[in-house]
């Protein structure tokens, strides 16, 4: 019974691996059936699926902003207080 149980359920890792190989490309009916069962019982898995998929949304919204580099630019204060940042980190 253990070693069938390890067949069907899922680990954390492995849901979270399988939530983010879903948005590339479609699980195989066996993966889904498992991360089905796996986001049934885990709420945090649950949660991370949700949040992944916010992520990838706004990704995929903002695509022809992220293909050109030379459209992001950070701001002159994110730039001095990701350096000072760097510089605390560094003298410690």
């Amino acid at each position: 019974m253990k070693k069938l149980m390890n067949i069907i359920m899922l680990s954390c890792n492995k849901a979270t691996l399988l939530i983010e190989k879903s948005h590339a490309a479609p699980l195989s009916f066996m993966d889904r059936v498992k991360l089905k069962m796996h986001l049934a019982m885990c709420d945090k898995c649950a949660g991370y699926q949700k949040q992944s998929l916010i992520i990838e949304n706004v990704l995929k919204s903002n695509r022809q902003s992220f293909s050109n580099p030379s459209n992001l630019k950070l701001a002159d204060t994110s730039k001095t207080r990701i350096q000072k940042a760097i510089d605390d980190n560094l003298k410690k």
